[in-house]
């Protein structure tokens, strides 16, 4: 990878980490940010080991983690709006492949 390729990764990555909790986020969104495609986006992310997709639902993932630990009074549907999510439903699916418990179930076991 080039240094201006490594660069522009770089800063994406970090817009991303500072955007990740806001549902509209999107590749292209961020490419356009960089002055870039977002079909070069997409091969810079996925020549750094995971794709836009899948960074941004870690990132959120482990916000809503967070979040279920330190609110527990707090719906999972805030949670899940607070880390990014628009969706519930596919929120609870994701959460489940990602921790291997419901976001319910990861809170009663903290």
């Amino acid at each position: 990878m080039s240094a201006i390729a490594a660069a522009r990764l770089k800063s994406a990555i970090a817009f991303i980490r500072a955007h990740f909790a806001n549902p509209d986020l999107s590749i292209a969104a961020v490419a356009e940010r960089q002055g870039i495609s977002p079909r070069y986006l997409q091969a810079l992310l996925e020549q750094s080991g995971a794709s836009f997709t899948e960074r941004v639902n870690e990132l959120r993932l482990r916000r809503a983690l967070a979040l279920l630990t330190r609110f527990p009074g707090q719906p999972v549907s805030a949670i899940a709006a607070q880390a990014g999510f628009s969706n519930v439903s596919h929120f609870n699916r994701l959460f489940r492949l990602r921790f291997g418990d419901t976001p319910s179930g990861m809170r009663r076991r903290s």
